[in-house]
């Protein structure tokens, strides 16, 4: 099943949306968390939430990848190696 991988920054914030390529259907859509630091609230703790995000984000995408393998629709791996 080939994707279709859109990227884009609002701002300076980074979104991703991965679609099926046949069905246009979205598969993931993702969005760097955009907060401000409010009155009370720390910066340490903002920088914990922008890293949860990210480790959300590859946790997503791993499954994606994982769903693919167990449909049988990856590649062999073929690809070029460095």
């Amino acid at each position: 099943m080939p994707y279709q991988i859109d990227t884009r920054l609002k701002g300076a914030n980074p979104s991703l949306q991965i679609r099926d390529s046949s069905s246009g259907s979205v598969r993931l859509a993702w969005e760097y968390p955009r907060q401000a630091a409010s009155d009370g609230e720390d910066e340490e703790l903002l920088a914990l939430k922008r890293e949860e995000a990210i480790h959300e984000l590859f946790r997503r995408l791993f499954l994606l990848t994982t769903e693919q393998y167990l449909k049988g629709e990856a590649g062999d791996g073929g690809g070029t190696r460095m």
